[in-house]
């Protein structure tokens, strides 16, 4: 937390949210009560994408980013919700030719992108990056050149090349491999970002302390305080004799819920991101490692995530999962970091909302 020793401004505001498929809707909850409690702080016409100038996503967290961002779409918070649970049940959705004509996802993606596209396009119309509310950084790979490929309303500013659809970048970032077709943009397959950036923070905190034109510009830590929300973690480990017996198929069939090569990857980079965010904004130069406990806790970063009793996968859209499981795993983020919320809000109110 924020000590006198510390001197965070908070001069320009962060949003991030992790990928992790319908484990989305503990973020959309979690910011919905956010601007629920700006809104009782400041007044009912807040909205949470008033008071962060870059809001950052990956794959669901890429949606919500967008969505928060969408102009003259009037996508609250409160509405997030219902991208899950109302339009999840239909986006995670196989008749059972497809499970048979894709050997249950193994030499075919699990999904088309059809019900994905359509609730997208409903959402976004025919917006552009460029008229995004605020700045936004979404993340996708190029697995046609194999570079990270960003979706960024600043590019899209310079350059009407850069200035794909919001629909474009919602269906690169939300094309998990194995479970939907990449995206072709410009000639490039794109799929999810959560392959390199599971959580976007890094890309988040890069991108803004490489403004040196529009303001706020010339950033310096003490300028930033970035909120990163997650989509719930439950690690599953596996046995030294477990492992080894794996080849291809042992990766990445499902061990419980998800591929252990999947869980490897999103897991892993997002546990190095927050322990590199909180390096870089909270921790005191020269002082020796955090504790875990410690990690995202303030004063310039502040990391909201959930340990999950049990695995749940990424494309389980059943009524328990939609209306216990994640919503109770929602409930259970905002009580043990209640303390943090609270002062976050308090930081977001003294500021005016963006124009």
């Amino acid at each position: 937390m924020s000590s006198a020793a510390d001197s965070p401004n908070d001069r320009f505001r962060i949003l991030c949210i992790d990928g992790g498929g319908i484990r989305g809707l503990i973020p959309a909850l979690v910011i919905a009560e956010l601007e629920s409690r700006l809104q009782d702080r400041v007044g009912a016409e807040a909205r949470i994408s008033d008071y962060f100038h870059l809001l950052a996503g990956t794959s669901t967290g890429g949606l919500i980013a967008l969505a928060l961002t969408a102009p003259g779409r009037e996508v609250t918070a409160d509405r997030l919700s219902d991208l899950y649970t109302e339009d999840g049940p239909t986006i995670f959705h196989r008749t059972p030719f497809q499970r048979v004509a894709t050997l249950g996802g193994l030499i075919a993606p699990k999904y088309g992108a059809s019900a994905l596209r359509a609730v997208v396009e409903e959402v976004f119309g025919d917006a552009k990056l460029s008229e995004a509310l605020r700045d936004l950084v979404v993340t996708s790979y190029d697995m046609t050149n194999r570079d990270p490929y960003f979706f960024k309303r600043w590019r899209a500013l310079e350059s009407e090349h850069r200035d794909h659809s919001l629909v474009d970048a919602a269906l690169a970032t939300s094309a998990a491999p194995t479970y939907f077709p990449p995206h072709e943009v410009d000639g490039r397959a794109l799929v999810d970002g959560g392959v390199f950036a599971a959580n976007p923070v890094i890309a988040a905190i890069a991108e803004s302390l490489k403004r040196s034109t529009d303001k706020p510009a010339q950033l310096t830590r003490d300028d930033l305080l970035v909120v990163s929300v997650g989509t719930g973690l439950y690690e599953e480990g596996f046995s030294q004799s477990q492992v080894r017996r794996w080849g291809k198929l042992g990766w990445i069939m499902p061990h419980g819920e998800d591929p252990p090569v999947l869980g490897a990857v999103l897991g892993g980079a997002s546990d190095g991101a927050d322990h590199w965010a909180h390096m870089l904004l909270n921790h005191p130069r020269g002082a020796g490692p955090p504790s875990p406990t410690e990690i995202g806790r303030g004063p310039r970063f502040f990391r909201l995530q959930v340990q999950l009793p049990a695995s749940i996968a990424m494309d389980d859209a059943g009524p328990e999962t939609l209306q216990k499981r994640l919503p109770d795993a929602a409930t259970e983020l905002l009580r043990a970091h209640d303390k943090e919320l609270s002062e976050i809000i308090e930081r977001l109110a003294r500021f005016d909302p963006l124009p």
